[in-house]
């Protein structure tokens, strides 16, 4: 017989020890572990969020990326996602991130997370209305391919809009919405090609 467990409030969830609570996600009310992570997949998320934020520099808005924090998607019944990157426009330190914050969120898939990434977590960020959904494959030397995905205002259901593979050139993304920017595949690299 399966386990149960009870929902707990998004208040209980934020009041876990920090050590349990970076492991866990919460899906409607219920804690729920995330992935393990490889040294690699861990890399190419950092740069991924270093290349965003340098591409995301912005004479009128201003942008910062976070890695692997909780975003609260909604509150009734508690559902937060710690995508590997975010984009986001910047909030005071006080403020919990939330789906109305989030620009980009994108998910580096490794064997175990593929399916949770691409149906589960791809469909909750639709829900909670982020417009960029962006889904990452890597090797050992970085960044593979990257699929781009966004939401027309008020859809709640992404749109494939264009796919990189490493083989096609030097240029990972170029894109003009939310705001104009490139990003190199060698930004993305974790290690040197041989």
């Amino acid at each position: 017989m399966p386990v149960r467990c009870n929902p707990i409030t998004w208040e209980t969830f934020l009041g876990l020890d920090q050590d349990v609570q970076r492991d866990l996600e919460i899906v409607d009310g219920v804690p729920v572990p995330r992935e393990e992570r490889t040294r690699e997949h861990q890399k190419v998320g950092a740069r991924l969020a270093q290349a965003l934020e340098q591409a995301a520099a912005h004479p009128t808005e201003n942008y910062e990326t976070d890695t692997q924090v909780d975003v609260l998607l909604w509150q009734a019944p508690p559902t937060a996602r710690k995508p590997d990157v975010v984009l986001h426009h910047h909030i005071p330190a006080s403020t919990h991130l939330a789906a109305e914050h989030a620009v980009v969120v994108a998910e580096v898939q490794s064997t175990s997370s593929r399916r949770r990434d691409r149906v589960h977590k791809m469909s909750d960020y639709a829900d909670a209305g982020i417009p960029h959904y962006w889904l990452v494959t890597f090797d050992k030397i970085g960044a593979l391919s990257i699929e781009r995905y966004a939401s027309p205002l008020g859809s709640h259901r992404y749109t494939q809009i264009g796919t990189t593979h490493r083989d096609m050139g030097p240029v990972a993304v170029t894109v003009t919405d939310p705001f104009p920017m490139e990003i190199l595949w060698e930004h993305l690299e974790v290690a040197p090609r041989v």
